[in-house]
């Protein structure tokens, strides 16, 4: 990781300050001139999240921006009780914090494509199916109950977002799904047929050449909107509004990679310690080989993560 990534999440966390900053400058200079409540709390939420699309912040913190000073105006002047935002702060953070970390902000997979993924899996065969980044589970959920032949497994490092899915899949009495708490650097991607991946173009370049060097010939990699450094089998469009596409490839083989790369990933990591076992299954019940293309049949619904 060069020093420019490393320094990422800082630049991140003080431009939303910067946003704060220049808000509450807002909010001293405007009453000095125009000494009206809702003039003075609409500017500053207008301030704010025009400051965050300035600095190119991600829509969901350009909300986070635009709600700040809202919260703080109500806190002062309806006297509301401190604790429901102190319990807001926290969920945020809870939700979002990885961000600082990975730069991948919380992208829920838009609904348009649910059906479109759904199209990509067997219906008649076994199959394991992988989601990075899983979020609460929703995308996962709507598989495994259309999909009773495959094995659906999420990771995600977002504390609430793991949580309310692992409780999802604990009481919801589903199957064949599991999602564990696991950083993706540390998931071994050579058991699954299928890897979707919503992120970032941050991951991007290092989460392909991961792909190229453990998943096995026939599985197919799939990423939504951002594009992976090569040629893609095919593109599918998405129905929604920032007319997404899923991008979709073919792995023909597992392709050497310099043995820096994981030395970076390993940087790059939030998991466990070097001496834990990383390149272990995230799941260890057995599944029938019909139809695998090649890939391990070892290992579909038993995690490493932290449930």
């Amino acid at each position: 990781m060069n020093n420019l990534q490393a320094a990422a999440p800082l630049k991140f966390l003080l431009k939303t300050f910067v946003c704060q900053l220049v808000a509450v400058s807002f909010v001293i200079i405007g009453w000095h001139f125009v000494p009206a409540i809702p003039f003075i709390i609409i500017g500053a939420c207008v301030v704010s999240y025009s400051m965050a699309v300035l600095f190119s912040l991600s829509k969901p913190w350009r909300v986070v921006n635009l709600l700040i000073p809202l919260s703080g105006a109500i806190t002062l002047f309806l006297d509301a009780p401190s604790w429901i935002f102190l319990i807001v702060a926290i969920a945020l953070f809870l939700i979002y914090a990885p961000a600082f970390v990975t730069r991948v902000p919380y992208y829920p997979t838009p609904r348009p494509a649910y059906d479109l993924i759904l199209a990509e899996l067997p219906t008649d065969r076994p199959f394991v199916f992988l989601d990075i980044g899983c979020g609460f589970g929703d995308l996962l959920s709507f598989l495994s109950k259309r999909r009773p032949y495959g094995r659906f497994v999420g990771i995600e490092i977002g504390v609430l977002p793991w949580l309310i899915g692992w409780m999802r899949t604990k009481t919801g009495r589903y199957k064949n799904l599991r999602i564990h708490f696991k950083n993706m650097w540390k998931a071994p991607l050579d058991e699954y047929d299928f890897v979707y991946t919503f992120l970032s173009p941050a991951p991007m370049v290092p989460l392909w050449h991961k792909a190229q060097a453990e998943m096995q010939p026939g599985s197919l990699f799939i990423s939504n909107t951002f594009q992976a450094p090569a040629a893609a089998e095919r593109d599918v469009p998405i129905d929604d509004r920032r007319s997404s596409r899923l991008f979709m490839y073919r792995m023909s083989g597992r392709v050497r990679v310099p043995e820096t790369l994981y030395e970076e990933l390993e940087r790059k990591s939030l998991g466990r310690p070097d001496g834990d076992r990383s390149h272990e299954s995230l799941s260890s019940d057995p599944r029938s080989s019909e139809g695998s293309r090649g890939v391990s049949t070892e290992h579909c619904t038993k995690g490493q993560g932290s449930d």
